[in-house]
């Protein structure tokens, strides 16, 4: 039985899969700093096709770098809608929290003035869910960038997040949409790294090393679900148009 299939957005990559990612799949993108996490996942969003639904979920970039960074490669935004949790956590976390510093930098008792409501917004505010809620919403087809999955590791524990993230692949499943998560590597604990690693169909990671000439970028396919004889190494290069896997 034939797989339907969507680019990943690197044509020999697709090759190497399965003529592009099954629909239904979840793919987990993990790096070292500077070697095209982020990059990697602007270009798969905006590898979507005209029928897909396209959401971006990020935590560290404003919105308009997002679309600068795209439209500077050539790729197209329109259909690109980002959910910015990074500025939603500022606006109802942080900035509630640096006006408390600043009562009590002045010795204001700010505890009977911020404490209510301040529990109350914490009950109201779950990142989690509000990511969920979003993808849920999604109607087929469709693909999601989760960008990054260190916000929520490091802001609720290991298996409320994993829990998210089996909700949202098992939504992918059903529907067959297709989702994409980064998160940085060997920053977690076994256990942790583990589970989302169990959950996931396609594994890749991108490595950036140092050399004499400069510098090597590998991509590792690390695991394709039921498909253990396609996992290799490739080398890659970031040029005008974005990423490229290179012979």
């Amino acid at each position: 039985m034939d797989l339907n299939t969507v680019s990943i957005g690197l044509p020999k990559l697709d090759k190497a899969l399965m003529d592009g990612v099954p629909e239904g799949y979840t793919i987990l993108l993990s790096g070292t700093p500077g070697s095209g996490t982020e990059l990697f996942a602007k270009q798969f969003a905006a590898s979507g096709t005209d029928k897909e639904n396209v959401v971006y979920i990020t935590t560290t970039e404003r919105d308009e770098d997002i679309i600068a960074t795209m439209q500077n490669f050539g790729w197209n935004t329109d259909k690109i809608h980002i959910v910015n949790i990074g500025a939603e956590y500022y606006h109802k976390v942080l900035e509630k929290e640096l006006i408390i510093s600043k009562y009590r930098e002045e010795g204001i008792p700010v505890n009977e003035i911020f404490a209510p409501a301040r529990k109350k917004k914490e009950r109201e505010v779950n990142f989690l869910t509000r990511i969920t809620y979003e993808i849920f919403k999604l109607k087929p087809p469709f693909r999601v960038v989760i960008d990054s999955l260190d916000f929520f590791l490091n802001n609720y524990e290991a298996t409320k997040v994993i829990s998210a993230l089996r909700t949202i692949k098992a939504h992918a499943q059903y529907y067959g949409g297709v989702v994409l998560v980064t998160m940085l590597k060997d920053v977690y604990d076994t256990h942790t790294q583990s589970g989302i690693e169990q959950l996931a169909d396609i594994i890749l990671e991108l490595e950036k090393y140092r050399t004499p000439r400069g510098f090597i970028n590998h991509l590792i396919l690390k695991k394709v679900r039921n498909h253990p004889e396609k996992v290799g190494i490739f080398k890659y290069e970031i040029y005008e148009k974005g990423i490229k896997i290179v012979d």
